[in-house]
Formats: C-alpha cells, sequence, structure tokens
C-alpha cells in the first residue's frame, strides 16, 4: 500500500468525527433589567447549543454558566435559542444581520457568550482535507474568521455598546488520535484562537482559553473517541473557565432574611427556602446546647429548623399550618422543649418525635444515631460554646456529617463511642477549646481553628466550603446561625460568622479571596449591623 492511500485511510476516522461536528442532528432549544440581575444569551455553535458527546442534544457550557449566575441571584433571563449546530462565522454574521429575534435578544442582554470559527475549518476538512495543508486556504480562513468575528461583535455594539461580551477559544478535538493527525488540527486551533483574542482585544471583548483546561483530562472531558464534542463533565469544566473571566463583572448583592426576633427570623428563613415541608425540626430558641447538632439532621429531611419558648409563638405555629407539615422532630429533653409543646404539636394533627438525652452530648450522639447510613466522616466542636459547632453546620449538611460534641480537655464517652466506626474527624477550633490530647483522640482527625470564631469560621469557608455566595450571620448569638444553616446548604452556599458591628479582618479576607457576589444577611440589624454590610461589599470591591 503506498503512502498516500495510507493517509486517507487514516484521515477517514477524523473525517467521520468532524461530519458529528459540522452536521449534528438539529433542533432548537425552547432592555437591562433593574434590579441588577443580568440578561445572558448564548450565541454561536454546537458548543454553546449542547451537543453531547453521544451525538444527542443537552447541557452546553452556557447552561452551566447560567446555573452560576442563578447561584448568585444574578440571573433574569437566560437564552441560547439562537445557538446552531455546525454555524460558521459567516452564518452567525447572517444571523445578527437578518434574524431580527436574535439581534433583539443580543440587544437587551447584559451577558453575551460567543463560540464561533471551528466550523469554517471543519466545513473545509470534510470537503477536501489536503486543502488545510495549504497555507494560503489557512489564511484566507483565518482572515475571514476574524473579519466576520469583528462585524459580529461591531453589530452588537452597535445596538447594545454596554454588553459584557465572552469570546470562547477552541479546544483539541482528536486526542485520541495518532500524534501525526493531531498535530495538523492543534496548529490551526492554536492558530483560531490567535484570531478570536485579536477580535477580543479589539473589541473590548474578553477571551475565555479553554485549550489548556479540557487537555487536563481528555478521558474525562472527551469521554466519547468516536465523537468530537464534550461529555457533561467538560461542558462543566468549559463553564468554570468562563465563570472565572465572567464573575469579576457580576455586580456584588445584598439581601437580608430577618423578622422581629429570633423566631419570626427562623420562620422567614423556612419561608425562603421552603414552600412546603412534610417535616419540621423544633429547638429551643433561647438555650443552644441541644441545637447544635441539628442542622445535618434537618439537611437530610429538607426540612426548616424553627424555634420555640416555653410554648408555641403564634407565628411559628402559622409556619407550620402554611408548610403543611404531618410530623415534627424535637431536639432535645423536656427540659429544653417542654412536654406542652409537644401537646400542642399533637394538637395540630402533627407526630412527634423526640430526640434528647441526659445532657447535650448525649443528645448529639442521638442524633448522630438517627442520620441515615454509615458518615465517614464526623465533625467535632466544643460543646460548651455554639460558634465553632454553628460555623461548621452548613458544611456539615452538606456533606451529611454527624455533629458531636467534646470537652476543651475530656473527649466524653457518648462521643467516643459515636466515632467508633467514624473513618475521618474534623476538629473545629484551636486548641484552647479542642485540646491536643482531645485532638489526639479522634479518628484521622484534621483540625480547623482559628485564633477566634471568627478566624474559624473564615478558615472553614476558604478551605472546606468555598462558593460564591456567603450566608452571614452574629457570632454574638446563635439562633440565626442554625435556622440559618440549613438554608446555605441547600442553596449550595458558604456561611460566615460575624461580630454584630464590624468586619473581622479575617472574615473580610475570606471574603475578598473567594470573590464573594452575593451575601445573605440573617437576622435584624441588631444580629447584624449595616456597617458590616458595608464592609463586606467593600472588601470585595478591592
Amino acid at each position: 500500500m503506498n503512502r498516500s492511500k495510507q493517509k486517507r485511510r487514516r484521515l477517514w476516522p477524523i473525517l467521520f468525527l468532524v461530519a458529528l461536528l459540522v452536521f449534528p442532528a438539529h433542533g432548537w432549544a425552547a432592555d437591562s433589567t433593574d434590579n441588577g440581575k443580568w440578561r445572558y444569551t448564548a450565541l454561536g455553535d454546537s458548543l454553546a447549543y449542547g451537543i453531547q458527546s453521544d451525538g444527542s442534544a443537552g447541557l452546553s457550557y452556557a447552561d452551566f454558566l447560567a446555573d452560576d449566575l442563578r447561584n448568585v441571584d444574578r440571573l433574569e433571563e437566560f437564552t441560547k435559542a439562537f445557538a446552531v449546530p455546525g454555524l460558521t462565522s459567516e452564518g452567525l454574521l447572517s444571523q445578527m444581520q437578518t434574524n431580527e429575534e436574535a439581534v433583539k435578544s443580543a440587544a437587551e442582554a447584559d451577558l453575551i457568550t460567543i463560540s464561533i470559527g471551528a466550523n469554517d475549518f471543519l466545513k473545509v476538512f470534510s470537503k477536501d482535507p489536503d486543502e488545510l495543508k495549504n497555507p494560503e486556504v489557512v489564511q484566507s480562513i483565518l482572515q475571514n474568521v476574524g473579519e466576520n468575528y469583528g462585524k459580529v461583535v461591531h453589530q452588537i455594539r452597535t445596538v447594545n455598546p454596554d454588553a459584557k461580551i465572552f469570546l470562547m477559544g477552541y479546544y483539541n478535538s482528536f486526542p485520541a488520535y495518532p500524534e501525526e493527525d493531531q498535530q495538523q488540527f492543534i496548529q490551526l486551533m492554536n492558530a483560531l484562537n490567535q484570531t478570536i483574542q485579536k477580535v477580543a482585544s479589539a473589541s473590548g471583548s474578553e477571551y475565555v482559553a479553554t485549550f489548556e483546561a479540557v487537555a487536563d483530562n481528555y478521558d474525562t472531558y472527551l469521554p466519547n473517541p468516536q465523537n468530537v464534542h464534550p461529555g457533561e463533565k467538560g461542558y462543566e469544566r468549559i463553564a468554570e473557565e468562563f465563570w472565572k473571566a465572567v464573575k469579576p463583572f457580576v455586580p456584588i448583592a445584598t439581601d437580608r432574611i430577618a423578622g422581629e426576633n429570633r423566631y419570626e427570623t427562623a420562620v422567614e428563613i423556612s419561608k425562603q427556602g421552603w414552600d412546603e415541608s412534610d417535616t419540621i425540626v423544633l429547638a429551643r430558641g433561647d438555650h443552644f446546647p441541644d441545637a447544635l447538632a441539628g442542622a445535618p439532621l434537618a439537611y437530610q429531611m429538607d426540612a426548616p429548623i424553627l424555634l420555640t419558648k416555653e410554648r408555641l409563638p403564634a407565628e411559628v405555629m402559622e409556619e407550620i399550618q402554611r408548610l403543611g407539615a404531618d410530623r415534627a422532630v424535637i431536639l432535645g429533653g423536656t427540659e429544653a422543649v417542654s412536654p406542652f409543646v409537644e401537646n400542642q404539636l399533637k394538637g395540630m394533627g402533627l407526630s412527634v418525635q423526640r430526640i434528647g438525652g441526659k445532657d447535650r452530648f448525649v443528645t448529639a450522639a442521638n442524633i448522630a444515631a438517627v442520620l441515615n447510613g454509615n458518615p465517614q466522616q464526623a465533625v467535632v466542636a466544643n460543646g460548651m460554646d455554639f460558634p465553632d459547632a454553628l460555623a461548621i453546620a452548613s458544611y456539615a449538611a452538606g456533606k451529611g456529617s454527624p455533629v458531636l460534641l467534646t470537652k476543651d480537655i475530656r473527649l466524653p464517652d457518648v462521643t467516643a463511642l459515636a466515632l467508633t466506626d467514624v473513618d475521618a474527624s474534623i476538629a473545629v477550633g484551636g486548641t484552647r477549646v479542642i485540646s491536643d490530647e482531645v485532638f489526639q483522640a479522634l479518628p484521622s482527625a484534621v483540625r480547623y481553628g482559628g485564633e477566634n470564631r471568627y478566624e474559624t469560621s473564615a478558615l472553614i469557608a476558604k478551605e472546606l466550603n468555598p462558593a460564591d455566595r456567603a450566608f452571614i450571620a452574629t457570632g454574638s448569638d446563635f439562633a440565626d446561625a442554625l435556622t440559618g444553616s440549613i438554608l446555605a446548604a441547600k442553596e449550595n452556599s458558604t456561611f460566615l460568622l460575624v461580630p454584630p458591628n464590624y468586619l473581622d479582618a479575617s472574615i473580610a479576607e475570606a471574603a475578598e479571596e473567594l470573590g464573594i457576589r452575593h451575601f445573605t444577611i440573617l437576622g435584624g440589624t441588631g444580629a447584624v449591623g449595616p456597617s458590616v454590610t458595608e464592609e463586606l461589599m467593600k472588601s470585595v470591591h478591592k
């Protein structure tokens, strides 16, 4: 067999891949707002549309980027209806010149992402691969892509000069093929990406590189060697690169969930997170010990934590009725939550389960025992005060890790027993709250502790529970942090404790390092003052 026949035979599988990218199964996915939220329009080819590694239509990088905005409550509207599989730069230019709906969407968008240009090469390749070995042909295509792309962005800028526009660079689509076959495409993609970068620079847009990100793990991100499109994890990885570029431009927002007191604040948190719930978790609102370990259990039950006094407050009874709950789980013994409250719940038609013990340590162990499964990791915090247990509550809830309690220099027997089948543990707080002696008695323990409760909270947020959104509660009392921790876990948010009237330096540093884009304040201004909110905003504007 002569060398030219060998080369043609080697190109056949690549031609098949090209056909998948250029001609996949078609179909359509179905004024700046004044509330600070963004309208997002994704334009471009099959990567914006969401063709999967098996050829089906699914979630694209744009969908995941929209989720990132939604998670920080900055998304007003999202569409990828004008993303078209097989679209070339000329096709996108035509769309922006003739499709009134596409132009209208771009004109009203606050954020626009574009992936275009690869199909300009691939359509030529599908007809005659040898054409792309001709430098003049390649240069002509690059010039056309650059001119068309530039006109597209200019058209958008004409109708919407304030839009944030992000242009995607391409990855190597053929990592499963021999090095000899890959090199031509790598060179072409590098040249194409350089062209896109120039368009971004000339138009005041942002360029988003994806080549190295996808190259980190081809097997995971491009799972089908017979298809050039990413799998879902690949689209997620591309979206991560977009989010890194977009995030600094996202407006920072704050909101506050508060009532007249801690009981009403717990109700407002419940309203924010649950339209309905068949179960509520009830804890004493003026006595913290029995409630410290409750967050993972409430999260597992998808139930809000509500607070009570010696008798159920009227607003709590009303919230139970609104939720349509038929079951209540009481945290603590009768000294914490009275039999009278239990009878009130039964009188409302709820079945009641009480999880308590002779002291806070036994209660925490009993709550851990009720959690489903056999958790590999437990959290251990000092039970004689509340801050550290609550600083990690949302993380523990999201991970399904029980919160167990200890004394500073002695590990209670009931806690040691509860740790018997646990493989690893997290010790929350410094040596003043969990001594080295206690730490050494914990299974495969890692300590997260700062000089004070705020440093500990900041450390947990940065190292264990990073997120773009943060729930903020006072570190001077337990109630708002307890009831808000489950909502924070539901919202995939981090959690920070703050002093009532100033911002601890460690919290400011954590907010800046994490790049928080949305702060949800728990409790009224007496719990977290306006000055704290102002300082939080400043910390991420540095």
